[in-house]
């Protein structure tokens, strides 16, 4: 009875551990967070792009990348940061409807 009891036990910490994971490498973890922010504004000619970081982050945060590559966190709360946003949201929809 011991025997099986130990069994049982050990079976389920395995499924346990496998389940953890697996679930771990599957799942949608914030592939990038910003703890800093560049205070500074940049220039909109220079920002190809953005992201949002995701929810999961312990900060809130916007990734604007530069027509070189780089990726440079802003705080989403700057003024400097919204205006850019709207202008970069315009510049591609009116790419889009170019096309």
């Amino acid at each position: 009875m011991l025997k099986t009891y130990c069994a049982f036990l050990l079976g389920s910490l395995v499924l346990i551990c496998l389940q953890s994971y697996t679930a771990g490498h599957n799942a949608k973890a914030p592939e990038e967070c910003c703890f800093k922010f560049y205070n500074k504004p940049i220039p909109i000619k220079s920002i190809s792009g953005y992201e949002e970081t995701r929810f999961e982050c312990p900060k809130a945060g916007v990734v604007f990348i530069t027509k070189k590559g780089l990726r440079i966190c802003v705080d989403p709360n700057f003024k400097w940061v919204k205006r850019a946003i709207d202008q970069i949201d315009l510049r591609i929809l009116e790419e889009s409807d170019t096309d």
